[in-house]
């Protein structure tokens, strides 16, 4: 799997949910209003959860119409149910 920084030009900016993988195994989940812009914070190391996590790796995103939308959608990623489904729907090392 490539890296977050070769990942987040291809990334739009757009609304959204997104999942990375930090280097200790751990899944970090947020919301953003620009997918693009909240990923680049979380590579430069303006993240307060993953800055000593990198390198990132993306596995999950999700674009949303809206930003309440993106929060939601965290809010149930962020649940038991959510954690279950996202275990079925990416493959962690």
């Amino acid at each position: 799997m490539n890296g977050l920084a070769e990942q987040i030009p291809q990334i739009p900016e757009a609304s959204g949910v997104y999942v990375l993988l930090g280097q200790n195994g751990l899944r970090y989940t947020g919301a953003a209003r620009n997918l693009r812009e909240r990923l680049r914070d979380h590579q430069a190391g303006r993240g307060k959860r993953t800055k000593h996590q990198r390198p990132l790796q993306l596995i999950y995103l999700e674009i949303v119409s809206s930003y309440p939308e993106a929060l939601a959608r965290e809010a149930f990623l962020k649940s038991g149910q959510g954690r279950e489904w996202l275990d079925q729907q990416t493959v962690s090392p």
